[in-house]
């Protein structure tokens, strides 16, 4: 069944007309006819009394907003009511939607448009903040990122000049140490040169010495034969400093020696006079 609900009053003074469409049927013919000769005006009556309730506690918002408990059976309690004393049960109640005056309902579209332009630019302005704080935030990211990549850089930069000075020192270290046994060699080969030229030297000395010790030996041995033979051996000594303006051969004039012995000798001798 439909109903419209006539000129409803809210507790704004707002004047509405509420459509509805009842769901019921009949359980009891003894009971209805026992109780009611109109059963149609008692659920109009009730229906019409519960929407009454209802909006006379809500201003005009308050009702745009709570027109879903208009299809609550909870919401119509007299009518339920009513029914079952008539044999009847309601199954149902469907909110059809409402219709105010003119005037309001202009007003009401006017809020619509309104309040969805209001919520569209809204929405807008949220999608344009969001869009910025994305932007904002991979500004934020990007900057993030540049600085651990230039931390980076400068890390590993670092580390290969710590690498480079490193690889430069061992190199000079190595570098040095080899010099270091290089001059360590050539001062072992200039001793070992030094100390074999000092005994090649030594040698030759000694040898020198020992010629020399010979040759004064030998002529000790021959000024002892010539003092045994009779030469004036300071005469000998004497020539041997001076520049011979001629060579002579000694000739003894010893009457006991014989020419044979001393021959070998004499005949030898050359003196410088």
């Amino acid at each position: 069944m439909y109903h419209n609900v006539s000129e409803v009053r809210t507790n704004d003074d707002t004047l509405i007309t509420v459509k509805l469409m009842l769901f019921f049927q009949l359980d009891s013919i003894e009971k209805m006819l026992a109780c009611t000769n109109d059963p149609i005006a008692d659920f109009v009556n009730a229906a019409s009394a519960d929407v009454i309730a209802f909006c006379s506690g809500l201003n005009y918002e308050n009702f745009l907003t709570l027109t879903g408990e208009l299809n609550k059976l909870e919401t119509f309690s007299q009518l339920t009511t009513r029914a079952h004393m008539i044999g009847y049960t309601i199954s149902k109640v469907v909110f059809r939607g409402f219709q105010a005056g003119e005037k309001l309902q202009a007003m009401h579209d006017e809020a619509i448009q309104e309040r969805t332009r209001l919520r569209l630019l809204e929405e807008t302005q949220e999608q344009q903040q969001r869009a910025e704080d994305m932007k904002l935030e991979g500004e934020r990211r990007r900057a993030k990122m540049q600085a651990e990549l230039e931390m980076e850089q400068h890390r590993l930069k670092t580390e290969l000049s710590l690498t480079a000075q490193q690889a430069s020192i061992k190199e000079q270290k190595l570098i040095q140490a080899a010099k270091n046994e290089l001059e360590a060699l050539q001062h072992e080969a200039d001793l070992k040169q030094q100390k074999a030229a000092a005994a090649v030297n030594m040698e030759i000395k000694e040898h020198e010495l020992a010629l020399e010790q010979r040759r004064n030996e030998e002529q000790l041995r021959m000024m002892r034969e010539m003092k045994q033979v009779g030469v004036d051996l300071t005469k000998v000594l004497v020539s041997q400093h001076e520049q011979p303006d001629k060579i002579l051969k000694i000739d003894t004039s010893d009457s006991h020696r014989t020419d044979t012995q001393n021959k070998g000798l004499l005949g030898a001798l050359q003196l410088n006079l």
